[in-house]
């Protein structure tokens, strides 16, 4: 397994699709910050006042990423090119017969978890920095409620509710990827299914005037709804109460929420696991 995985890094670290989309938020975000910090200093803004919701809002927008459509896109075309890409670069064949199946799925797994936790944690930490640095470089009153420990509160809670969008993101892209053999469709796939769950999630209350009989089982089975729930327990430490036509009110507790995602994580993933282990790789 560690073999397989120090193959993979060794494989995807300078791979152009690893800069374009797991790097790219670090490098984005900077970015964004720094012209904010120029701005600044130029006098195209006000100084602000102190406020430790915006401030510590500011510093998470990373976590923020998976929980919304584009953010999982991405992450689904990485996953894709990693997933999909032995098939185009026609390498499985001298890989297979020299490791077992499984350690090679299992690797590409983890890898992309990791990659994507550096990520997501650098760019947290480059935020945090330069929100700081903005305070000092333009003339902002740092807020009083801003300590190391609300700041380490604030970004624990942030980045485990990213935990299940980035897992469910994976799964997906995953097992198209395999299915298909094909990156583009893969991406494809994943888009279209991570679309329609966000808009059986979005409009669920309004497609139930029209499809009542499939929207409401739907609403209730699809990961949309267990995403937002369990996030906002996280944040908030309290349900997502959603209200229906005709009194039906969607209520979930974080542990039937918490459950219903790794049922879907774990049919997902073994679902990969079982079609590649059946592929004729010649």
């Amino acid at each position: 397994m560690l073999d397989a995985l120090s193959a993979e890094a060794l494989k995807m670290r300078a791979h152009k699709a690893t800069w374009f989309l797991v790097w790219l938020f670090p490098i984005a975000f900077t970015i964004i910050m720094l012209l904010m910090i120029g701005a600044g200093m130029l006098g195209f803004e006000r100084p602000d006042q102190p406020n430790a919701h915006s401030w510590l809002e500011n510093t998470t927008m990373i976590w923020f990423v998976p929980n919304n459509a584009v953010g999982r896109y991405l992450i689904s075309a990485f996953v894709a090119v990693i997933f999909a890409g032995e098939y185009g670069w026609n390498t499985w064949k001298l890989i297979v017969p020299h490791r077992r199946r499984a350690s090679l799925i299992a690797a590409k797994y983890a890898l992309t978890m990791i990659l994507f936790a550096i990520s997501f944690v650098l760019t947290a930490a480059l935020l945090i920095g330069l929100a700081f640095a903005d305070d000092a470089l333009t003339g902002d009153t740092m807020p009083a409620a801003i300590t190391a420990a609300v700041i380490w509160e604030t970004h624990s809670k942030a980045a485990l509710a990213a935990v299940a969008p980035v897992l469910i993101a994976i799964a997906y892209a995953s097992l198209a990827a395999v299915l298909t053999r094909s990156t583009i469709a893969a991406l494809v796939i994943a888009i279209v299914v991570t679309t329609a769950e966000q808009i059986v999630f979005g409009f669920g209350p309004q497609l139930y005037f029209k499809f009542p009989s499939i929207v409401w089982p739907l609403y209730q089975v699809l990961p949309g709804h267990h995403l937002a729930n369990l996030a906002e327990f996280i944040r908030e430490g309290a349900a997502l109460k959603r209200e229906f036509p005709g009194g039906h009110v969607v209520n979930f507790g974080w542990t039937a929420s918490l459950g219903i995602l790794v049922a879907w994580v774990a049919a997902l993933w073994s679902a990969t696991f079982a079609a590649f282990s059946r592929q004729d790789i010649n």
